[in-house]
């Protein structure tokens, strides 16, 4: 327990630094070593946005699916899934972005994500109820 927080803070550190490489393998060695903590799935997001910001974005996609599909109720999952929906836009494949925007809108109504999603899809041109 003592040893997996610095890990993850450090890796974040790097993160917010622009080290993305960095951060990327100190989120991944935590998920590796600490898998059912509570901050295995924001590890998983992080490497998710690591990837994001290198603009990696289908790196960025397979981190973010890992999380979805790892943990499925994890509290990153909406955020995931509407940046998922976004690396998919700047790969422009526009259907598998307004599939997962759509995914954000239908399984976590009422987040801020959601909105997101919401104003992006209408950005899109798609008609949300």
């Amino acid at each position: 327990k003592v040893g997996e927080v610095p890990i993850v803070a450090c890796a974040h550190e790097d993160y917010l630094r622009g080290n993305f490489d960095l951060g990327v393998q100190g989120f991944r060695d935590y998920a590796s070593r600490y898998p059912t903590t509570d901050l295995a799935d924001n590890a998983l997001y992080w490497i998710g946005e690591c990837y994001y910001s290198k603009k990696s974005y289908k790196e960025a996609i397979d981190a973010f699916t890992q999380l979805l599909n790892t943990y499925k109720t994890s509290d990153k999952a909406a955020a995931a899934l509407l940046k998922k929906g976004l690396a998919y836009l700047e790969l422009g494949d526009r259907s598998q972005a307004v599939i997962n925007l759509q995914y954000v809108l239908y399984e976590h109504p009422g987040t801020k994500e959601a909105e997101l999603a919401r104003s992006r899809l209408a950005a899109l041109g798609v008609k949300v109820r």
